[in-house]
């Protein structure tokens, strides 16, 4: 489709735009001129705003209760569409987003087959569909894909920005290649829909991604997006080289059976610590207390992903 042809899904409509001009390794200022110029040649009608050091997204979220938007569009990373569902949940919204990733993760595209490069930005409009999907609900606040906690996890908000953009997914590693020798654990009891767990843990993960922070990577048959389910994934520390070189290729091959791990799907989390410890919320830093509820929110977010072939 020539995409300087009049597209009809957006003519007339309304579209709040949301930028973060420094997510990941370039900036998403460019993309964002080319597709704001895109929509308003197809007839709609464009107010963009930029994130700031103070203002996440989640403020600009207000503007779609007062305003008749058709469809928010934000350009940015895990974080940025983070900031933006909280604001809209905690609102009650749910205008349809389309989702342009720039950050230097984006499990949640990857998991909804959302394209990473934005060389054609069009097709997120031209090549998708709106689609129902679940968000998960830690304490007070939302995410979009994980919340998690214990090793690797504090990199995905200690790493400096600017080493994330040079670096990649190799920032993440790296930095966390640091706690390895000391593998700090949590005492930590879990309830999942009833099913109780114990351990001490060095990781722990709730998501609803078949990807946590670029270098884990669930089958495509242990995810549904849309099942009322988050899945729960702890690890618990091994105490011998071979024991963690099997617990390596245990994750490697999405084996659950070893004993170190400790996987379940379930709508309703529940777990008690005897002391507080550090949360990464869709790759932002959160504070943890000695009891904390993860709970499923169904059908919470309407998004354009990848139209799925019939046939």
């Amino acid at each position: 489709m020539d995409k300087n042809l009049e597209y009809e899904p957006v003519r007339g409509a309304h579209i709040l735009m949301i930028v973060n001009p420094v997510s990941g390794r370039i900036s998403g200022e460019h993309t964002a001129d080319k597709l704001e110029a895109w929509l308003k040649e197809n007839g709609a009608a464009v107010d963009r705003f930029e994130t700031t050091e103070t203002e996440n997204g989640s403020g600009y979220t207000a503007k779609l209760a007062e305003n008749d938007y058709a469809r928010v569009v934000v350009l940015g990373g895990d974080g940025t569409l983070n900031a933006v569902l909280n604001g809209m949940l905690h609102r009650a919204l749910r205008t349809p987003i389309t989702y342009l990733p720039s950050g230097t993760t984006n499990d949640f595209a990857q998991t909804l087959g959302i394209q990473k490069h934005l060389l054609d930005p069009y097709k997120s409009f031209t090549e998708t569909e709106d689609r129902l999907i679940d968000a998960g609900k830690f304490g007070d606040g939302y995410f979009s894909y994980v919340a998690s906690f214990g090793l690797f996890t504090k990199c995905s908000y200690a790493t400096p920005r600017t080493m994330k953009r040079l670096l990649g997914h190799f920032a993440y590693v790296l930095e966390g290649m640091k706690d390895l020798h000391a593998l700090d654990v949590t005492p930590l009891t879990v309830t999942a829909d009833g099913k109780f767990f114990e351990g001490a843990y060095i990781f722990g993960a709730f998501s609803n991604s078949l990807s946590i922070g670029g270098m884990l990577k669930y089958d495509e048959n242990s995810v549904d997006m849309n099942d009322g389910k988050l899945e729960m994934l702890l690890i618990r520390k091994p105490e011998t080289l071979p024991d963690l070189h099997r617990l390596i290729l245990a994750l490697k091959n999405n084996d659950f059976s070893d004993k170190h791990i400790d996987f379940a799907s379930a709508s309703t989390f529940r777990l008690h610590a005897a002391a507080g410890f550090d949360w990464s919320i869709d790759g932002e830093y959160a504070a943890g207390g000695i009891d904390t509820v993860i709970r499923c929110v169904k059908d919470a977010v309407c998004i354009a992903a990848p139209r799925v072939e019939n046939g």
